[in-house]
């Protein structure tokens, strides 16, 4: 009995720990190679998505066209877009670059009042009021965030109508429903003006 055990401790032990450091290291290289892609593609996506931006407010005289390199500066210029398609097309005034920020500035103070709320809260060991807080401070990120996806999608279909607007409504759809193309769209339409009315001399 002793010989049977030491022989499987003996030739299974080392083989099933070899196996498992094989298993251990296929998965950190697996998880390292979808990090290190999906690192690579966000900043695909930032560099495309702002120089779309960039070269659109930079062509219509936009001013300021650098905000499109920045986090909340480039819902700005993206509202200044609409905002000017808004007007030139429609006669309209919108303001949705300050409606953007306002709502990027909500969102950035909401989260940071949440976490200071659950961690105090915690820290002072009321958990019924950290639960309360955290329901609460998660619903009106959810708000606000929420109302941030629709006035930014109506200023990017402003954006799409304005450079090419056959194919808007489609841009649009994809955009919502595969966000992954978005930055690419907001670069192929860069240098093209089909829906804006020609300018007065």
């Amino acid at each position: 009995m002793d010989e049977y055990i030491g022989m499987i401790g003996g030739a299974d032990g080392p083989t099933a720990i070899a196996m498992g450091g094989t298993f251990m290291g296929i998965f950190l290289v697996l998880y390292f190679l979808i990090m290190f892609f999906a690192f690579a593609f966000a900043i695909a996506s930032y560099v495309l998505s702002g120089l779309g931006l960039y070269t659109v407010a930079e062509r219509r005289g936009l001013r300021h066209p650098w905000l499109a390199w920045l986090p909340i500066g480039n819902a700005w210029l993206l509202g200044s877009i609409s905002d000017q398609y808004q007007y030139v097309a429609k006669g309209k005034i919108t303001n949705r670059r300050k409606i953007l920020l306002a709502l990027n500035i909500a969102a950035v103070g909401a989260y940071i009042g949440w976490i200071v709320c659950a961690v105090g809260n915690a820290v002072g060991g009321y958990m019924g009021a950290m639960l309360l807080g955290v329901v609460l401070g998660w619903l009106l990120l959810m708000a606000i965030g929420i109302a941030l996806c629709v006035f930014l999608f109506i200023s990017y279909y402003d954006l799409f109508r304005s450079c090419q607007p056959s194919n808007a409504v489609l841009y649009l759809v994809l955009s919502i429903l595969f966000s992954v193309t978005l930055p690419f769209f907001v670069f192929f339409i860069r240098k093209k003006d089909l829906g804006m009315p020609p300018k007065k001399q």
